[in-house]
């Protein structure tokens, strides 16, 4: 998880090659898990979860009562802040994360076949959680990513056939919609090639690594080799501009910030 050594500063990026294709809920995760109160917060009381196992491998969880201390930070409960979004289980109250992915569950036809339903479980884990209120949500769970959906309509738990279908509510435009969607589909990718980040995704991801390296004991110094190589850090460091300094003093700052309270505006960016 966070950088525990200073030395293998060569191997540092690689150690973050999971980070490329996160969702804005996964970078919120990210940052969040790395702060010392929320972290606090999350060991001080193990949350009441109730589990159990449905059809095709899905997880089930169940939340008998509103975790206050947890919905403080954005959660419906306190998943493990030493584990990534990839490992755990983050789920985001709607108040925090608004714009995440709905679908409506109807009753299904006979003739009808669940494509989301089929698709999800196909290529991926899927963990359904109903929250304290009744709300129904679920992770669909991929190699590099997870992806938060919320539910209306029907109960996911029914007896009788249902169907999910796309819902376009809380989106200003169908463009906005249509390019989440996409954006989501990489839940479904299963590659293993050089990973690509998006510009803003490269800028978290540099953000978290200095961040990681500040509270690891790293100077600026050993912060700018991770990403520029011994010996051009031993050219450029001393250099009039200070430039490299500068970048790395920037960064940390981001990554201060998004740690703590700004991740839940990354619930609204689009990477």
């Amino acid at each position: 998880m966070l950088v525990r050594k200073i030395e293998d500063l060569s191997d540092m990026l690689i150690r973050y090659d999971y980070t490329a294709n996160l969702s804005r809920g996964n970078w919120a995760w990210e940052f969040a898990r790395r702060n010392p109160a929320l972290r606090d917060d999350a060991f001080a009381v193990l949350p009441r979860l109730e589990t159990g196992m449905a059809c095709r491998g899905i997880r089930l969880l169940r939340l008998p009562e509103h975790d206050h201390a947890a919905e403080v930070w954005g959660l419906l409960y306190f998943p493990d802040p030493d584990q990534s979004a990839l490992s755990t289980d983050v789920f985001w109250s709607d108040q925090t994360y608004p714009r995440k992915i709905a679908v409506h569950v109807r009753d299904r036809g006979p003739d009808e076949i669940d494509e989301i339903f089929e698709k999800g479980t196909r290529l991926c884990r899927i963990v359904h959680l109903t929250d304290a209120a009744g709300h129904e949500h679920f992770l669909v769970k991929g190699t590099h990513c997870s992806i938060q959906i919320r539910c209306s309509g029907k109960s996911l738990l029914s007896d009788a056939p249902v169907k999910m279908e796309f819902s376009v509510s809380g989106y200003d435009c169908p463009d906005a919609y249509i390019d989440t969607l996409k954006r989501a589909h990489r839940v479904y990718e299963t590659d293993t090639r050089t990973p690509a980040w998006s510009r803003k995704g490269l800028g978290y991801r540099n953000a978290l690594i200095t961040l990681d390296a500040h509270d690891a004991g790293m100077t600026y110094r050993d912060m700018a080799m991770i990403f520029y190589g011994e010996a051009r850090v031993a050219d450029d460091w001393t250099g009039r501009s200070g430039a490299m300094k500068s970048e790395m003093a920037r960064l940390l700052a981001k990554g201060q910030r998004l740690r703590d309270g700004d991740y839940r505006e990354l619930l609204e960016e689009k990477l």
